[in-house]
């Protein structure tokens, strides 16, 4: 039989055979238990007081909020009745925020109370929507008397819950994400129905994050990034038990919603998993539930990789991929001869970036254009295409065909077995005499010195040289990290000609707000650029 495939079908499976699954909230007025059931009836709640206020069929409709059981409803209530759902980061700056609405057209706004403040801000830029909604049980008083604001409940309260989910093509946009615009103006990514859900199929998969109906699944990775790295949506797929966080993504909060929901599995950037290693560490705890840990938006750190592993019995799973992919394309999933290592060479292999599962398919090319041998050695562009790859960027005319592969602006090797090694952004490889050098090795050499917490390279120029790598290094708290002995450590572990011009000791290194480095940053403070 020939069904569509889509985003509402997904819910409608966890409420019918799953419906007493718990999906549990932080909010600031405490933990709400809810479950899969009464989530899909207050999503079609939700969809019947969008299609009041005028929402239609391919309308963007914004979010602005953090991971809660409201903004979850609002991820399958808008592209269910066949409207967009274009999820806001609440950290970019307003410029940025003003002109993805105003590249969106966005209609209305589901918005948190703690975000308000935003919304009268970019209000003074000139941004008004035709409603906004305050995602809260009572919160935001004052601006529901305003014109146009309504509050969550109130809301849901007044619909019937009659509403039946239409029957839309698979192939209708279902979400729009704008990258983070670290290199130039963010750029818009509209998935399909269809895209969507076979993302979901692959991340629920043993190879992917293993999602199973035991699976108690805690998304750390914002709703408002990349789809949460498709953790929504596996979740309904398989009838998971969800806990959302919240803004609460300290070392102390995380770890008491870990245990107290007895989380298996779990995942987002390396620096909230620093954070939570630190508390750990601290504080002398233990995990007693957490089995699988992901990683991505940046490489994992040694570090990381032996204490999960190795104090915590937690395995590690890093992975690659953009916002373009939907995320996922490639996880660090063992084959069999893989699986008997000792610890210290599982740990090594762990530096990776993964292989693709089905439905994603990558190479690496010269400049030339020609595909570079699978030995580990030989790096190239990274290219990249797939079911859940997107053609082009929004309001931009795609001329590739379905053949075509998507530059995703990464240096990278494959070696025998196929598995994808990101050895650098085209952007911060550093040229050096006429050499390319690799930040991003650097910085994984540098990050196994005890002193050090966090490092990051950029390219510096030089007169002799072109450019020169700057190794900027936050050391662990008391510690006094010794520059001269930190070069020789490095000149121990890499060619002569790759080690730092110079050292920086500095507190602490800028985020970008999706939690990587903000490099673009710092060349312009240290190098002009």
């Amino acid at each position: 039989m020939a069904q569509p495939l889509l985003i509402s079908a997904l819910l409608r499976h966890a409420a019918r055979w799953h419906g007493e699954t718990e999906i549990i909230s932080r909010t600031r007025m405490g933990c709400t238990r809810l479950d899969w059931r009464r989530v899909e009836r207050r999503a079609r709640c939700l969809g019947e007081a969008l299609l009041q206020l005028g929402v239609h069929s391919g309308d963007r409709v914004a979010t602005l909020g953090w991971n809660h059981h409201r903004h979850l409803e609002a991820y399958f209530a808008i592209p269910g009745i066949g409207a967009i759902c274009h999820t806001l980061n609440p950290r970019l700056n307003l410029e940025q925020l003003a002109f993805i609405i105003r590249e969106a057209k966005d209609v209305g706004l589901l918005v948190d109370t703690d975000c308000l403040p935003l919304v009268a801000s970019l209000q003074g830029l000139g941004i008004e929507f035709s409603w906004v909604i305050v995602m809260d049980e009572q919160g935001g008083e004052d601006e529901q008397e305003k014109p146009g604001f309504y509050n969550y409940e109130t809301l849901l309260a007044a619909q019937p819950a009659t509403l039946v989910w239409p029957e839309i093509s698979e192939e209708c946009a279902a979400g729009l994400c704008f990258t983070s615009g670290t290199t130039g103006d963010p750029k818009g990514v509209l998935y399909s129905h269809r895209s969507i859900v076979l993302h979901a199929m692959s991340v629920a998969l043993p190879d992917g994050l293993g999602f199973s109906a035991c699976t108690v699944a805690l998304p750390v990775v914002p709703l408002f990034h990349a789809n949460a790295w498709g953790f929504p949506h596996a979740a309904a797929l398989v009838g998971a038990k969800l806990v959302l966080p919240g803004p609460w993504l300290d070392g102390a909060s995380l770890y008491a919603l870990l245990e107290q929901e007895h989380v298996t599995l779990s995942a987002g950037v390396p620096t909230v998993w620093k954070n939570l290693m630190d508390h750990l560490q601290r504080e002398d705890l233990r995990l007693h539930h957490l089995q699988l840990l992901g990683v991505g938006g940046a490489p994992c750190p040694d570090s990381l990789i032996r204490y999960f592993e190795g104090v915590q019995g937690v395995s590690v799973r890093p992975g690659w991929g953009m916002t373009e992919t939907s995320p996922v394309a490639a996880l660090m999933s063992p084959k069999p001869n893989r699986e008997h290592w000792s610890s210290e060479a599982r740990w090594n292999w762990l530096s990776k970036a993964g292989r693709p599962p089905y439905g994603v398919d990558f190479r690496v090319v010269d400049e030339h254009q020609k595909e570079v041998s699978w030995d580990g050695c030989s790096s190239g562009y990274l290219e990249v295409r797939g079911h859940w790859v997107c053609r082009s960027y929004w309001h931009e005319e795609s001329e590739k065909d379905e053949s075509q592969w998507l530059v995703t602006g990464d240096v990278a090797t494959i070696d025998e077995e196929g598995y994808l090694q990101i050895t650098d952004r085209v952007k911060d490889l550093i040229k050096s005499g006429g050499e390319w050098i690799s930040s991003v090795q650097i910085e994984r050499v540098a990050l196994r010195c005890p002193e050090l917490v966090e490092v990051a390279v950029i390219a510096i120029p030089d007169v002799q040289w072109g450019e020169r790598p700057l190794l900027l290094a936050v050391p662990r708290p008391g510690v006094q990290p010794d520059a001269q002995a930190l070069l020789q450590y490095l000149a121990q572990h890499l060619p002569r000609w790759w080690l730092p011009e110079r050292l920086e000791i500095v507190h602490s290194l800028p985020l970008t707000s999706v939690g990587k480095v903000d490099k673009k940053r710092l060349r312009s403070i240290f190098s002009g650029q």
